[in-house]
């Protein structure tokens, strides 16, 4: 398959319908962003509370937990050949799945009807307009987390014109399964143990024409929605480094450490 995604692929698309077994799903909100080899995606349940009360974990219930078990999202790289396009997960909010996440693409000028090869699906996307543009693709590695002492978290992100989408994996492994749902559902886990499941940050926004610099506007963590990704000169070192950069910021009780890969 091209290492380098054709050009028609790149910006945000949002999708606009899914036709599945499940039914049709045209009010969840989905964005993708494509850049010439990496990929991101946030796929948050239209009847998901905005939870604007929320200023961290400790902050919901045990059930407002679960309620989040549903949300959707990955990164990784992407392959084409021809008119079919294939996702490769390298981080994925649910529980790794058997088969590839591979469709069949047919473009309409700034639309798209994607139709799934090895499973039952059809959606429809459309290109944000002023998304196409300057692009990045970084990843990242974060080191002396304060939350997680001991751990090695990864993570990407992604910008196409003034979006970006930030994706960072969670520190505890998922055991392949169903969904996240039922995974909640058969182990029962404790307040802690989910919250640990559920801390894979995805959020999406905009790098300055939002409210605040680097404004995330949509986010797997509810509590992160419209407040900065970084300051304005964080987010500029990071994407106009050269070489590695290594990023230092406060969390919780310490210094987090995040080394880029440019």
């Amino acid at each position: 398959m091209n290492i380098s995604v054709p050009p028609h692929y790149l910006g945000v698309w949002q999708r606009k319908q899914l036709e599945s077994p499940a039914g049709v799903d045209n009010s969840s909100h989905v964005f993708w962003l494509q850049t010439s080899l990496l990929h991101a995606d946030i796929r948050i349940p239209a009847n998901r509370l905005a939870y604007n009360d929320k200023q961290s974990w400790q902050d919901f219930s045990l059930e407002e937990l679960k309620t989040l078990t549903s949300q959707q999202g990955f990164a990784g790289a992407t392959s084409v050949i021809g008119d079919t396009c294939l996702w490769l997960r390298h981080i994925d909010y649910q529980p790794p799945k058997v088969g590839r996440d591979i469709g069949h693409m047919q473009f309409y000028g700034n639309h798209i009807l994607e139709t799934g090869i090895e499973s039952s699906y059809s959606e429809i996307w459309e290109r944000l307009p002023d998304s196409q543009g300057a692009q990045s693709a970084l990843q990242f590695e974060e080191e002396n987390n304060p939350h997680y002492p001991g751990s090695l978290q990864s993570g990407m992100l992604v910008t196409s014109s003034d979006y970006f989408i930030f994706v960072r994996n969670r520190a505890t492994a998922l055991p392949t399964t169903t969904s996240l749902d039922s995974l909640v559902t058969t182990i029962n886990p404790t307040r802690q143990q989910l919250i640990a499941w559920l801390d894979f940050e995805i959020s999406f926004g905009r790098i300055e024409l939002g409210n605040v610099p680097w404004e995330i506007q949509l986010s797997t963590l509810p509590f992160r929605q419209r407040k900065s990704l970084f300051s304005t000169s964080t987010g500029s070192a990071i994407l106009q480094a050269k070489t590695d950069y290594i990023q230092h910021e406060q969390a919780g009780n310490g210094i987090l450490t995040r080394r880029w890969f440019v």
